[in-house]
This record gives C-alpha cells, sequence and structure tokens, in this order.
C-alpha cells in the first residue's frame, strides 16, 4: 500500500511540474531552402457571423541567412480579410495599425500587407524597433492582437501562447540575433 501511495505521489509531483510544458501550444515549424518559419496558431478560433465557418489566426516569424546576414520577419493571418475601414497605405501595399498587448502592455503596431490582405508583416520604423519587437515576442508567455473581421463589425482579441518560441526558435542558426 505504502508503494502504491509513494507512486501515486510520485505521479502527482510530475504532473504538477510537467503539466505547464505541455500546455504550452505547439510551435510549427518548416524550413526550406535557409529560410526557417515559426507558427503559432491563436488559442481560441473565432466564427465569422457571415459563414458561421471557425478562423484560428496564426502568428509567424520567418528567419533567412543569406551569407552573414540574418533577417527576420513576423507575420500576422487573421483568417480573412479585415474591416475596410483600418487600412491605409504604405508605398504600394496595404498598412494597418493593431493593438498588440505582449507581456501585459498594449502597444499600437503598424503592418503591411504581405502578399495579400490576408497576411501581415510587422512594420517597424526602424530596425532596431522591429528586433526590440520580436525580442519582447520571444521573451513573452502571451501576445494578443485585437482585430475586426471583414463584415462583422465586432472586434476580435486573438491570444497566443509564446512560451515555446523561444526554445524553436534558438534551435536554428537562421534565427540567430546579434
Amino acid at each position: 500500500m505504502k508503494t502504491m501511495c509513494a507512486r501515486s505521489l510520485a505521479v502527482t509531483i510530475a504532473l504538477a511540474f510537467c503539466a505547464p510544458a505541455a500546455m504550452a501550444q505547439a510551435v510549427h515549424v518548416s524550413a526550406d531552402k535557409g529560410v526557417v518559419t515559426l507558427s503559432v496558431a491563436s488559442q481560441k478560433p473565432y466564427a465569422l457571423m457571415v459563414s458561421g465557418h471557425p478562423k484560428t489566426p496564426l502568428l509567424s516569424v520567418t528567419c533567412q541567412q543569406k551569407g552573414k546576414k540574418v533577417s527576420h520577419a513576423i507575420t500576422f493571418s487573421p483568417g480573412g480579410i479585415l474591416k475596410e475601414q483600418h487600412y491605409s497605405t504604405y508605398g504600394g501595399s496595404a498598412s494597418l495599425v493593431l493593438e498588440v498587448t505582449v507581456a501585459g502592455q498594449k502597444h499600437s503596431t503598424n503592418w503591411v500587407s504581405y502578399g495579400n490582405l490576408e497576411t501581415f508583416a510587422y512594420l517597424g520604423k526602424t530596425e532596431p524597433e522591429r528586433v526590440n519587437f520580436m525580442q519582447a515576442l520571444l521573451s513573452a508567455p502571451t501576445m494578443s492582437i485585437q482585430f475586426t473581421p471583414f463584415l462583422t463589425g465586432e472586434p476580435v482579441i486573438s491570444t497566443f501562447d509564446l512560451t515555446g518560441l523561444r526554445t524553436e526558435f534558438d534551435k536554428h542558426p537562421e534565427c540567430s540575433v546579434k
């Protein structure tokens, strides 16, 4: 009986210590010819009122190494087109300002369309601003982005669990930050 209780206690303690790590969202990794993309899906999907289909936003960090130079792009895909009034222009691309909360601090951030109106890349005004934002993401446990899907009029806040992002980021030389 004592052995069984001791094993049960050991299992309970192990679960208590491992549960937070097990609850972290998985980071999806894709790699192709010197480009690595690390993606995290939002914790909960949202439903479009028009179709009722669930949409799951995606936050990604893409790293590319060319020679000794490393570049990074942070992209956000809300799962569809956003409300028209939020768009402005940046060069020849659509851009928008989104409220982002990282580690409990709210920021107004600039994003520019990334090939279509369903994916946006973070656009810091300077390279140090972009690097600081990426470093904040890599050290924060969560990040939330507020946006309004097209034709709904209802704002959505998507939260991303970033606890596994730093570990995965550090595994890939294409992602090094020096």
